[in-house]
């Protein structure tokens, strides 16, 4: 059987050495050939390679959680395609005027949003919204009311600035001690309306917020806009014109922090704009930085300008030779196989550094051009041929797993690893061929590394080697507990972007957070029992149904309400007056305030009292030193008495009609909300709240375990994440093992010799389990991106060993050391070009494309320790004690 794989591997080295003195030959017309071929395969790149940046389609939709997220998205829209705008202002009321001037732009560009709503915007909720109110939170709101009723009433007859100051002064004439506390809330709008009037966009003062203050009503300085646009997944950026719209209609309406308003734009749609544009760019750039730093290592390796413009060009033909493969295969890349660029300029290399080199090597023996390269082909063709199998199969293991984002980049880089085989029998010979007789004696520059005492050092020492190395992968196993996996996509992106920035900020608050669950019942009376049995769960803060929105008590509820519309029962006025209040007046009036703020003592347990009060002195000061110099204080004034009161008249209004609610049933809600919460075939939808913060570690698998526990089928983005990782997880366990016994399977097969394949396998896990206890020791987690590392690594590192154990037959016979050979030479620097081009990821903004680099940079390096310290060690240790 070893004679008959002899004869196999004889055959190829035979059959190579033909193939590359035939083109060495026939240099030009074989560059003619590659040169139309790689400019029709790059042409053919151009018109038929997309990307599609769903990153749904990452993961099989034949999985159980993804059938469950089709069949909810039936019935009921989802937020993963919607995009959401958060608008936070300075007060509830310019809040709600932005998110409605905003929304109503947006739904004049059908083109654009299919669908735009503001969550509680509906005016049947602006008339009927305290209903949802529990009772006690109602009593609390008429208590607010009937503190502020005397001061409301009275400015709702006269709105000036002499009357609120008179109205102070004599309330603080007529309490005392702790009754003022009440008072510096007033304090406090009194003092931001002073400066706010000199501002270019004065905005206006919330009353709202002081007849709400002391109950458990917020009025809310933040509204979200959720829009779902109109995408196509075929584009680059398939949000892109939505965004754009969103921004241009932004500036139109002047919602900017001038006028007190900040609108930021996140959601699913939103977060992949911006991780595309990002990974465009720096993949983009990576790329450029990756093939100018190989260019750079490989004059190193080399020191021969011609060498490295033929390893530098069989590269390029090779990437887009892969590129068109692509294109004709999968047609479209993903978030993760649009990086296979930067992969493939690292792994593609070395095979022109192997060859490279021991051409280089024969050349310095003094043979011609041709029976050098013959004689490099002799020596490392079926080693190329072993390592283009092997390495294939680090990429191809990902191919059968759910995780389609990663298999289809396996499938293009394992593809790729055949076809720069091919151009370096190819295109590298012609290169070096070209223009030079092919029996020209040829002369090269003498390479010698001085690294190598180093290594060669240890060589002696295999026990100690071995020992250590071994010592080195228990404490790394040791540190199993310490690593996960980071199902949390938003801390794979660019934290600096508004779309991550604005998404964290809204998983803050559980009643913002788009982290809950959703269930789908296959009738009311069962969601209704559903929820009932989820909200009794402890990391459960609320469910909602279609019947949430349906309030009990209604009758009692309104009684209180018609209670406390008596308080507001005043006649309705504008803040201007038949007969204006003289300038002096107001001035005066404001001076008698800022005195009665000196003369009184005001004391409060918090604090909070003197803190208003002297902020007020300070204000009042600065504001009234300014009317001094002012040429005419009217105006001033004037826009004093706007900012402070002219909004007060809308806000009772709309407090009034607020306290009218009438009584309604499921019937009477908007039908907007009814159809999100209920299907017209019947099926109704539970909305899960959580009751933590679903960043923190661990907390959204417990959630999601939870809630799937009582519904198994439940789905929502919570649900879609922990499934996400879980399934990549799997895959990675399923790719690893797939790599590992049929890389050994088939290097036995190619071998015939255990011997070789436990030499080639076992460093690699040695450096496999270094890897993963340095991620477990620094806390870097798996995640979506860098989880191919691993049986990359082992596809990666496979090559290097092969190439060594190869020669070690060689070197031993010769009663040479190993590393005294051009394969560890060439070994070196093949590590050397490949941790430079993944170098280039780990600069990258992306945090899941830099955390792979940076897996795959510290990999490499534990991979070249482990094939240039261990396996010789390894190698002598076997060589010793065989007969």
């Amino acid at each position: 059987m070893t004679h008959w794989v002899g004869r196999i591997e004889e055959g190829i080295r035979r059959a190579l050495g033909d193939w590359v003195e035939f083109v060495a030959r026939r240099a030009s017309a074989v560059l003619v050939v590659e040169a139309i071929l790689t400019i029709a395969a790059a042409a053919f790149t151009l018109t038929h390679l997309g990307v599609n940046a769903d990153n749904k389609r990452l993961l099989s939709p034949d999985l159980p959680f993804q059938r469950d997220a089709a069949a909810f998205q039936e019935h009921f829209s989802s937020l993963d395609d919607s995009i959401l705008i958060v608008i936070d202002a300075s007060s509830a009321e310019l809040a709600r005027e932005a998110a409605t001037e905003l929304a109503g732009l947006l739904q004049e560009q059908p083109e654009q949003f299919r669908e735009v709503t503001v969550p509680g915007g509906d005016p049947f909720f602006e008339q009927n919204g305290l209903l949802l109110l529990s009772i006690d939170e109602l009593e609390e709101l008429t208590d607010g009311l009937a503190r502020m009723q005397p001061v409301i009433a009275d400015l709702t007859r006269d709105g000036s600035i002499a009357n609120l100051s008179q109205l102070l002064r004599r309330g603080l004439d007529q309490t005392s001690g702790t009754e003022r506390e009440r008072f510096a809330p007033i304090f406090e709008r009194l003092g931001e309306a002073t400066t706010r009037v000199y501002d270019e966009y004065p905005i206006e003062i919330s009353w709202e917020t002081l007849m709400l203050q002391g109950s458990a009503i917020d009025p809310g300085t933040r509204q979200v806009i959720i829009a779902e646009p109109v995408l196509s997944f075929d584009a680059l950026l398939p949000a892109g014109p939505a965004m754009a719209k969103i921004r241009e209609l932004t500036e139109t309406a002047k919602l900017d922090e001038e006028r007190g308003v900040l609108v930021r734009v996140t959601g699913n749609p939103a977060l992949n704009h911006e991780e595309m544009l990002g990974i465009a760019v720096d993949v983009g750039l990576s790329g450029i930085g990756s093939f100018l730093l190989v260019a750079m290592v490989l004059q190193m390796a080399f020191r021969s300008g011609r060498m490295v413009g033929a390893a530098a060009g069989t590269l390029l033909a090779g990437l887009i030779w892969t590129a068109a493969f692509a294109a004709a295969t999968v047609g479209q890349l993903n978030l993760i196989s649009i990086a296979f660029g930067v992969l493939f300029i690292g792994l593609g290399v070395d095979f022109s550094i192997h060859l490279g080199m021991h051409f280089q090597d024969e050349v310095r023996r003094g043979r011609n051009s041709v029976q050098a390269l013959r004689s490099a082909i002799d020596e490392v063709g079926s080693s190329l041929l072993i390592c283009t199998l092997t390495t294939s199969i680090g990429f191809y293991a990902f191919v059968p797993t759910d995780y389609l984002g990663v298999a289809e980049l396996g499938l293009i880089s394992g593809t790729g690893m055949f076809v720069i085989l091919v151009q370096n029998l190819t295109l590298l010979p012609a290169l070096l061929f070209w223009r030079r007789p092919a029996d020209e004696p040829s002369t090269t520059t003498t390479s010698r590394d001085a690294w190598l005492a180093t290594p060669a050092a240890f060589e002696r020492r295999p026990h100690l080697v071995v020992g250590v190395g071994v010592a080195l992968a228990i404490a790394s196993l040791s540190l199993y507990s310490r690593a996960w996996f980071d199902s949390d996509v938003v801390a794979m992106r660019d934290p600096n972007t508004e779309s991550v920035r604005t998404f964290k900020d809204l998983l803050k608050q559980s009643d913002t957070s788009p982290w809950y669950a959703d269930v789908l019942a296959p009738d009311l009376a069962t969601a209704e029992e559903l929820e009932t049995r989820l909200r009794g769960l402890e990391v459960v803060e609320t469910t909602r149904t279609v019947n949430s929105w349906v309030p009990a008590d209604q009758g009692e509820k309104l009684e209180i309400l018609e209670d406390a519309a008596f308080l507001l029962d005043t006649p309705v006025t504008t803040t201007k007056k038949t007969e204006p209040v003289p300038i002096g007046d107001q001035i005066r009036s404001l001076r008698d305030l800022r005195a009665l703020l000196d003369a009184s003592d005001f004391h409060s347990q918090d604090g909070i009292l003197e803190e208003s009060v002297d902020e007020l002195r300070r204000k009042l000061d600065v504001f009234l030193a300014k009317l001094d110099d002012e040429s005419d204080p009217a105006v001033q004034l004037a826009r004093l008495e706007q900012v402070l009161l002219g909004n007060l008249p809308a806000q009772i209004d709309r407090m009034r009609v607020a306290l009218a609610a009438q009584e309604f049933g499921l019937d009477d809600l908007p039908a907007g909300l009814r159809e999100q919460m209920l299907a017209p075939t019947g099926e109704a939808r539970v909305q899960v709240i959580p009751s933590g913060d679903l960043s923190e570690d661990g907390a959204r698998e417990e959630f999601v375990d939870a809630v799937r526990a009582i519904v198994p089928h439940a789905t929502g983005v919570s649900v879609n994440l922990v499934e996400f990782g879980r399934a990549t997880a799997r895959s990675l366990r399923e790719a690893l093992a797939f790599a590992l016994i049929s890389i050994a399977i088939l290097l036995y097969l190619l071998t015939r010799r255990v011997g070789d394949v436990f030499l080639i396998i076992a460093p690699l896990v040695l450096a496999g389990t270094w890897t993963f206890g340095g991620m477990a020791l620094v806390r870097m987690p798996f995640n979506f991106a860098n989880v191919i590392v691993l049986p990359l690594l082992l596809g990666i590192g496979v090559d290097s060993g092969v190439h060594l154990v190869q020669r070690s037959h060689e070197a031993l016979k010769a009663g040479g050391r190993l590393l005294g050979t051009t394969t560890a030479r060439a070994v070196f620097w093949s590590a050397v070009t490949t941790i430079a081009s993944f170098g280039s990821l780990a600069l990258s903004r992306h945090q899941g494309i830099a955390t792979m680099g940076e897996v795959l940079v510290f990999g490499m390096l534990f991979t070249l320790a482990a094939n240039l310290l261990v396996l010789p060690a390894l190698i002598g240790l076997t060589r010793r004690t065989t007969p």
